[in-house]
């Protein structure tokens, strides 16, 4: 897996779990900045504290021995009232020398005993140069590990003290940690909260256009949230109303055309009774009846459209078992095939309305082909579902694989002389199928270069 495609896979993919990491994200970033300077500075000052603490008990040794000409050597207890675990004191007839590995170091530390002892005759300072292990710093520089000072008191002695430059401690961040991990959790708390709040009209929203997407009745969404989230949802009311009475509108005018024309078509078959013409008489009455059969058929498809079956969540398997039973039963050559591990779908649809889809698109293979095959699958990373029907026949033009679709089209050259029908059957299938959200066409089966059949392709989305 590349780098940007482990990024997508752990990436939030809800609008909450997107403002609420990016919030979170730039409050760690800017806490560990604000650390890393603070660390530094606490660095500084610990270095400053430990090196002028020295400096204190060095000068406050000096001040209180006292040094005359002959020179006076100091005393244990003098040594152990101002040593410390860090600092040790010790008196000799000579300075203690060692490799200077830290001049500049060793300079500076000099030129401030220098200005605090003005009446000491030598200082002599070295430091070794392995930085401790935390890199305690001082004046800005980093701490050697041990540092060596040797001060003259009068003529024959001379003071030697080693400072061990003590490890820094981190044990302060654990509280301020602590409280940094306080406020992450009421950010994340209150964050949460107020986005949820902000997102919740949203998700009824996208819902509601789901909803409508698939062809179901959605009512007037309440129009609360922010100002912008108000705005969105009064103009997908508006929208919803809109298309509401557009198909409302054409629906009934469908309906009332139909529905006037059985008049004058029953009108003119009675007159053609009269005619004397028997071979004239006939053409009428068959182009009578051919009106006949259109104008119930687009009277049909009116009234299923305006239908108001009710959506429920529907096993799909079952349903496809049950419509192929039905066929078994009338002898058809029908079967429910497996492509690949049957797993159990679950569609909300109408059921009616997805059964009348299905077995036209059935009785279109069994009219024009040899045997029909029907089968489902998940596909596009289980987001949707096909369902095929296949059927064995000489399938159809491919420039005519899209006017099909259209209402009372024809095939002027079919699979078959006896066509039937009047051009209604995929139209209406395909707008039932669109008005579950999903998407209907067809294709050839080609095998060798030959068209041997054709296939029947419905996307529903799950």
């Amino acid at each position: 897996m590349s780098n940007n495609s482990w990024v997508k896979e752990i990436y939030p993919k809800t609008l909450w779990g997107q403002l609420v990491s990016l919030l979170l994200l730039a409050l760690v970033i800017s806490q560990l900045v604000v650390l890393l300077i603070f660390v530094d500075a606490r660095r500084i000052a610990s270095g400053n504290f430990v090196q002028d603490r020295m400096i204190d008990r060095i000068v406050n040794l000096v001040n209180s021995v006292e040094v005359n000409g002959a020179g006076r050597r100091p005393n244990r207890k003098m040594f152990e009232k101002f040593a410390s675990p860090d600092l040790r004191f010790r008196a000799g007839f000579a300075p203690r020398r060692g490799r200077d590995e830290r001049p500049e170091y060793s300079a500076q530390i000099r030129k401030l005993l220098i200005e605090r002892l003005p009446d000491v005759k030598k200082i002599i300072v070295t430091s070794s140069a392995v930085e401790t292990p935390l890199g305690v710093k001082f004046r800005g520089a980093r701490l050697p590990k041990m540092t060596r000072i040797s001060i003259q008191l009068g003529q024959k002695y001379w003071l030697n003290i080693d400072h061990h430059v003590p490890p820094f401690s981190y044990a302060w961040i654990a509280p301020l940690l602590l409280t940094m991990l306080l406020m992450i959790l009421f950010i994340i708390i209150i964050v949460s909260w107020v986005v949820r709040r902000l997102t919740k009209p949203l998700g009824a929203l996208a819902d509601a256009a789901q909803k409508l997407g698939r062809g179901q009745d959605v009512g007037e969404l309440v129009e609360e949230g922010t100002r912008d989230v108000r705005h969105v949802t009064q103009s997908f009311n508006q929208m919803n109303r809109k298309i509401k009475s557009f198909v409302d509108d054409r629906t009934k005018m469908l309906a009332a055309i139909s529905h006037d024309l059985r008049t004058p078509i029953t009108s003119l078959r009675l007159r053609a009774e009269f005619i004397e013409d028997k071979e004239m008489q006939g053409k009428i009455l068959e182009t009578l009846d051919e009106m006949q059969m259109m104008t119930e058929a687009a009277l049909k498809f009116s009234k299923d459209s305006v239908s108001d079956e009710k959506t429920k969540d529907t096993d799909l398997e079952s349903l496809l078992e049950s419509l192929v039973e039905d066929y078994e039963d009338m002898d058809a050559d029908v079967k429910l095939t497996e492509d690949g591990d049957r797993v159990q779908i679950i569609l909300p649809m109408r059921v009616m309305s997805m059964k009348r889809a299905l077995r036209n698109l059935i009785d279109n293979g069994l009219k024009y082909g040899e045997r029909v095959e029907v089968n489902f699958k998940l596909i596009d990373a289980g987001e949707n579902v096909a369902i095929c029907i296949k059927d064995i026949g000489p399938g159809i033009a491919e420039d005519e694989l899209e006017k099909v679709f259209e209402p009372f089209y024809r095939l002027e050259k079919s699979r078959n002389k006896d066509t039937g029908g009047v051009g209604l059957g995929l139209s209406i299938a395909r707008n039932i199928i669109r008005g579950h959200g999903g998407d209907l066409s067809i294709a050839n089966i080609v095998q060798d270069g030959v068209v041997n059949g054709l296939e029947a392709r419905i996307i529903l989305p799950l």
